[in-house]
């Protein structure tokens, strides 16, 4: 080895015992390296927890009655005039032994349930407004103000969540706890609609009742005649043949009748016209009609 070489060995050695050991940098970084992975956690646990509450809170506040949203398919339906009506709201309690036998879909949507003998109903329509509740005694529903009366054997209830709402009840026992225990199972529901089963001149059959999913009628009122579609014949005194339909139908007085596809079909008035049969020729059947709800419970 010669003398330069010596030289840089020398320096190189003295530089390596001015180097500190690594030990404490390395240590330093893992430290480092630990608190960005905590505080990644930290910020990811946070993110959840904020979505959490989010989703917490909108559905307690959707519980409290929130209809449906701009971004639900039922949002889209109307009441009146459509074949497909959002019904908004729906019990999570009735007496027992209550089926739905009933709905009305016009200016307001109503809902009816009751034992079979019909001796009985509970009855849920979403009204336009609030009524006048003078002199009903101030309750509450679900924390929400509400009033409620009991008059000619029937207790009702009426609040005002998104849309004010009416709990009617007759032919039970204490007409009035169990109106008001009803009210409180009410709750919002995007996925309850009702379905139509006919259409004329453009407009949707608004009401609906049977007593099964085979034993039914529906109807609409145009002017000073009604059009019914239901599974039974309508009762007829001294009918004679009418064609209508293309096939051959019934009138009897001002009452025009034809069975088609299984159902039969019929326009009444309070006299008879040329219109009749025009209107019960008009009429536009729902080929599977939704009737599975007639005669169920909750």
């Amino acid at each position: 080895m010669n003398d330069t070489e010596q030289l840089i060995k020398d320096a190189l050695g003295k530089l390596a015992e001015r180097t500190p050991h690594p030990g404490p940098t390395l240590n330093a970084l893992r430290r480092k390296h630990k608190r960005q992975r905590n505080n990644i956690f930290l910020i990811a646990t946070a993110g959840v927890a904020a979505v959490t509450v989010l989703v917490f809170g909108g559905l307690v506040a959707s519980d409290r009655y929130a209809p449906p949203t701009g971004g639900d398919a039922a949002a889209a339906l109307v009441v009146g005039g459509g074949q497909n009506v959002a019904l908004k709201y729906a019990p999570r309690w009735l007496p027992e032994g209550f089926t739905e036998n009933s709905r009305t879909t016009n200016n307001a949507v109503t809902r009816v349930w009751g034992p079979a003998d019909g001796k009985a109903s509970v009855v849920i329509t979403t009204l336009g407004g609030m009524p006048d509740t003078g002199g009903w005694d101030e309750v509450g529903v679900r924390g929400l103000k509400a009033w409620a009366r009991v008059a000619d054997g029937a207790a009702s209830v009426v609040w005002k969540a998104q849309d004010a709402l009416q709990v009617a009840v007759r032919g039970v026992d204490d007409v009035r706890a169990v109106a008001l225990r009803v009210a409180e199972s009410v709750r919002a529901d995007a996925k309850a609609t009702h379905q139509a089963p006919f259409k004329v001149e453009g407009k949707y059959a608004d009401q609906m009742s049977g007593a099964g999913a085979d034993r039914w009628d529906a109807s609409l009122n145009l002017g000073s005649v009604t059009v019914h579609v239901g599974t039974q014949k309508p009762e007829l005194a001294a009918a004679e043949p009418v064609s209508v339909r293309g096939r051959e139908g019934l009138r009897s007085g001002a009452t025009v009748a034809v069975s088609d596809g299984g159902r039969w079909i019929w326009a009444t008035s309070s006299a008879y016209s040329d219109r009749l049969v025009e209107l019960v020729g008009e009429v536009e059947l729902v080929d599977a009609p939704d009737t599975g709800w007639i005669g169920k419970g909750l």
